[in-house]
């Protein structure tokens, strides 16, 4: 099976596959050998990489995942790698270098940051989408003038569902 996984800022795909206890990854190239145990108080696991001990605790009924060492506490986000190509399909090209944004898997939109007519920044928030209990920043990847908002705060929407469009700036 492979996950699209993001620790730290850093967005790795992950492939793994399991067997009783034992769990073998494969990240960028290195291959991962792990004996992988439940403890007695919940969803906690004890995973043995190498011949170090760490603690997994899953949170949130399994979506949110938080790896401890010796105190210090990672948040882990761990997605279908599905959701990594909807995210990088959101931007679509509009003519010459205008944009689509797209929702990027089903959800609730949360907030619209922008308005017709405002201009955008590359990198610019311009809405939340919420899936999963966990929120989606997205943002403006080339910027322009937003020339349409399609959806309200508070509506559902689906995946790949165009949001807004943003006509190019010349510079």
């Amino acid at each position: 099976m492979r996950l699209w996984v993001t620790l730290e800022g850093h967005d790795e795909e992950v492939e793994f596959r399991t067997e009783g206890e034992r769990v073998w990854l494969e990240v960028a190239g290195r291959r991962l050998e792990a004996d992988f145990h439940r403890l007695p108080d919940g969803e906690v696991y004890s995973l043995l990489v190498d011949g170090r001990s760490y603690e997994v605790r899953v949170t949130h009924a399994g979506e949110a995942i938080e790896v401890s060492r010796h105190g210090a506490t990672v948040p882990v986000e761990v997605r279908h790698p599905l959701e990594k190509l909807l995210q990088s399909t959101r931007r679509e090209g509009l003519g010459a270098g205008g944009e689509t944004i797209t929702a990027p898997m089903p959800g609730l939109v949360v907030a619209i940051r922008v308005r017709p007519g405002e201009r955008v920044a590359p990198g610019q928030s311009v809405a939340v989408v919420e899936a999963m209990k966990m929120q989606n920043e997205l943002l403006a990847h080339r910027g322009g003038v937003v020339t349409q908002v399609l959806v309200a705060e508070r509506a559902t929407v689906g995946a790949g569902q165009v949001l807004m469009k943003l006509a190019a700036v010349a510079p």
